[in-house]
């Protein structure tokens, strides 16, 4: 194995679940984890090799976010800083040892301020291209995002507030994972709640607006995404976003109290822009990739269970042979050992 990347959780909606995904198209890498959802994984084996953690790991190069807790043996081994050091509650520290990699200079600055040492700038690479689809008409805004403090739940209560009191005709599709609590607290009638989905490309850029009102990012994805494909985007005034590239043509920023809030800018403005990303600079780490998501390698069936796409009961302790892409599947749903 050469580069090996760990995850202690891959969940079901966040950005570094996404810095995977798109990694793993452009370039040679290998994803473990300890505790993964299914969709998650199921969408990243089409790209790498994803693998659940069972024991220790060789490799040449080792990524881990954040503390590391697992046994590995690397040449070289890397912590990734996805997030702002300086706003967000996660114990930083510098090990002796370990080299250090920020995916923005927010993120870098934050660490060195706490830490003292300045880790290595590489920005995340966003490979998706804007298709020219035809934009839905009236006042579309979207969000795609955890409803929780830190992402801006209030500030989505408190905009969704002044559309409707300012008698704004728009639809608000907001797709999160907490859609239950969502429904409790933003009581708007123009506000659609949806289970988060894992493609929303072709709705972002259809749409008039995509809203992220955060307290803090490193670097902002989604917010990345949506620039990509032509549609401006509804922030608070974050560095981490003017770093990206928001600017006054592409985007409208709020402060944190939401005061300075442009309703007539949200409903007239006119948005012309041409957006290029951030130059990534992986390559100097990565290969191009090697993988063979239809590749057959043999599995052993953990439980019995009726294999859907053989049509067929699988026995426990049956040794049998499927595609790189279904062997990762089925061992994130603890189905199958694999033998490799």
């Amino acid at each position: 194995m050469r580069n090996v990347f760990y995850m202690h959780k891959i969940s079901e909606i966040g950005g570094v679940e996404s810095f995977f995904y798109y990694l793993a198209q452009l370039f040679d890498i290998e994803v473990y984890y300890t505790e993964g959802n299914e969709e998650q994984i199921k969408r990243l084996s089409q790209y790498c090799k994803v693998r659940k953690y069972t024991k220790p790991i060789k490799c040449d190069r080792f990524f881990s976010n954040y503390k590391c807790d697992v046994e590995f043996e690397a040449k070289e081994k890397y912590h990734i800083i996805h997030y702002d050091p300086l706003n967000v509650g996660f114990g930083t520290t510098y090990e002796k040892g370990w080299n250090y990699i920020g995916v923005s200079k927010v993120a870098c600055k934050g660490f060195e301020k706490i830490t003292g040492h300045k880790p290595e700038l590489i920005y995340n690479v966003v490979p998706i291209k804007k298709k020219g689809l035809k934009k839905y008409s009236g006042l579309n805004l979207i969000s795609c995002t955890r409803l929780t403090h830190e992402k801006g739940l209030n500030r989505i209560v408190k905009l969704s507030n002044m559309l409707d009191k300012a008698g704004v005709e728009y639809t608000w599709t907001i797709y999160t994972n907490k859609t239950r609590k969502a429904r409790s607290l933003i009581g708007s009638p123009n506000v659609v709640i949806k289970e988060q989905q894992l493609n929303l490309y072709d709705e972002i850029e259809k749409s008039s607006f995509l809203v992220q009102l955060s307290d803090c990012e490193s670097f902002g994805l989604s917010v990345c995404e949506s620039l990509i494909l032509g549609t401006p985007v509804i922030i608070t005034d974050l560095e981490a976003f003017t770093e990206i590239g928001c600017n006054e043509t592409n985007s409208i920023k709020c402060n944190f109290e939401m005061t300075n809030v442009d309703i007539d800018k949200i409903i007239n403005g006119k948005f012309d822009f041409k957006y290029t990303p951030l130059k990534c600079e992986w390559s100097k780490y990565l290969d191009k990739p090697s993988y063979d998501p239809n590749e057959e390698i043999e599995v052993i069936c953990k439980h019995k269970y009726t294999d859907l796409e053989k049509n067929e009961i699988i026995l426990k302790g049956t040794k049998y042979k499927v595609s790189q892409a279904r062997a990762s599947y089925l061992e994130s749903r603890d189905l199958i050992d694999i033998c490799d």
